[in-house]
C-alpha cells in the first residue's frame, strides 16, 4: 500500500470495507474471510480503472494543447 500511495483508510472505503476490519488484518490481528478478499481486489482494481481513466483524459488534454 505505501508504494502504491494508497492508505488504509481509502483502501476500506474503496472496497466497501470497515477501517477496523482492514486494519485488523494488516496488523495480523484476524485473518480475512475469502468473501473480504474479493472485496478487496475489487476496491484495488475500480481505483486502478479510475486512475487509468484519469491518466487518458490527461493525455488527450496534454494532445489538444
Amino acid at each position: 500500500m505505501n508504494a502504491s500511495g494508497i492508505s488504509q483508510a481509502q483502501l476500506a472505503r474503496d472496497a466497501g470495507l470497515s477501517y477496523a476490519a482492514l486494519h485488523a488484518w494488516i496488523t495480523g490481528i484476524r485473518l480475512p474471510r475469502p468473501g473480504s478478499l474479493v472485496q478487496m481486489a475489487d476496491g484495488l482494481e475500480s481505483r486502478s480503472d479510475a486512475l487509468r481513466q484519469l491518466a487518458a483524459q490527461l493525455r488527450r488534454a496534454a494532445e489538444r494543447r
